[in-house]
């Protein structure tokens, strides 16, 4: 090929790639420059609306347990995502030390959502059934052979309330106690709430597992969730938490000067923070602590009441509510929205409704959030 036709041949391809883009075309660059900050720019305003909803859910929340003059700790998570995690009024009165996200509460009957958990927990380890007979686990109980784990679980056992005596200081001189007291209705016939049903149930999982009920709460619970600011209420430790709880008569605040440490066995032994309570529920609802089977169980109430498995179930949201002195705490998941709300209050009265305010502060959730 002539001098004369190479020439040619480089201007032909020249003229090709600056037209058809050989290492990239201009047109694509062009399009690239143009689409990406409309993207970000689209990311950027649903992100500020998001954070304008939240701002305005955090400002009514509180808004709200300022008018109320409530005095605690309030946790709102949604998902894995914190709407809210504030204290509210003072932990110590006289003391002069507010309420923080940190501050620990006794939370009461909530304790029996761990306790029944871990229950559920040995069943699907092969450990125990639920529809075991409790003489299985305790050959001397009265009618043994009638009751099983899950009438406990449920509160239909039909055992009597436990009459407390100075003596009663281990898990087996309770037991030994409720034996005495015999049965007072049919197992299964009827709904009677009574601490001593997970009394019963933390004695037989320390028999079925060897361990201490608060070793096995913390190594299968706390730590998987995990709750870093959770423990338990004991005879070694009996003030282990960091709030005054207060019983309200008018004006008047008379605070709660210690616990019956034996008596919270199995039924209310728990300390914990709005937050840590709020990380329970999603991890239990969302199939982080036991299988989808299990956690139906759970939250399925048994023929007599609305309570199911250490929770109540009503369809709305799934919930439990702890009386402890002078504290007052409820936990409630909305499955609809995936939200946890934990109201922990260290005062009681009769002119406070936990129910209502839980239902009131997932009302602003959701009003705030269309």
């Amino acid at each position: 090929m002539n001098c004369k036709n190479l020439w040619l041949l480089f201007i032909t391809l020249l003229i090709v790639c600056t037209l058809g883009g050989c290492g990239g075309s201009n047109i694509d660059k062009n399009i690239t420059i143009t689409k990406k900050p409309v993207k970000v720019a689209k990311i950027n305003n649903k992100l500020k609306k998001e954070s304008q909803k939240e701002s305005k859910i955090r400002q009514e929340v509180k808004n709200y347990l300022q008018k109320n003059k409530l005095s605690g700790s309030v946790a709102i998570v949604r998902g894995n995502h914190i709407l809210f995690n504030e204290g509210v009024g003072y932990a110590d009165i006289d003391k002069k030390v507010l309420n923080q996200p940190s501050t620990t509460f006794p939370i009461g009957s909530i304790t029996k959502s761990f306790v029944a958990t871990s229950i559920m927990k040995l069943q699907e380890q092969g450990k125990l059934n639920i529809q075991d007979p409790i003489s299985k686990y305790i050959p001397t109980f009265p009618d043994g052979k009638n009751i099983n784990l899950y009438h406990f679980l449920t509160h239909t056992s039909g055992i009597q309330r436990l009459r407390w005596h100075p003596g009663d200081t281990t898990p087996l001189k309770l037991i030994q106690e409720i034996e005495k007291m015999g049965l007072k209705y049919p197992p299964g016939s009827r709904w009677d709430y009574l601490d001593t049903n997970y009394i019963v149930l933390g004695y037989v999982l320390e028999k079925v597992t060897g361990m201490d009920l608060n070793n096995f709460i913390q190594t299968n619970i706390f730590d998987k969730v995990p709750m870093k600011d959770s423990g338990f209420i004991t005879p070694d430790h009996p003030v282990s938490y960091t709030s005054v709880g207060y019983l309200l008569n008018g004006d008047n605040y008379t605070p709660t000067k210690y616990l019956n440490t034996y008596a919270l066995f199995g039924c209310g032994s728990i300390y914990s923070t709005a937050l840590d309570v709020a990380q329970y529920d999603q991890a239990l609802m969302n199939g982080r602590l036991t299988s989808k089977a299990i956690l139906k169980q759970i939250i399925t109430p048994s023929s007599k009441s609305t309570y199911g498995l250490g929770l109540y179930n009503d369809i709305t949201n799934v919930y439990s509510v702890g009386v402890l002195g002078g504290w007052y705490t409820m936990h409630a998941y909305y499955p609809t929205d995936k939200t946890s709300i934990v109201v922990l209050l260290n005062e009681r009265g009769n002119s406070i409704n936990i129910k209502s305010i839980v239902s009131d502060i997932h009302q602003i959730t959701v009003s705030s959030h269309h």
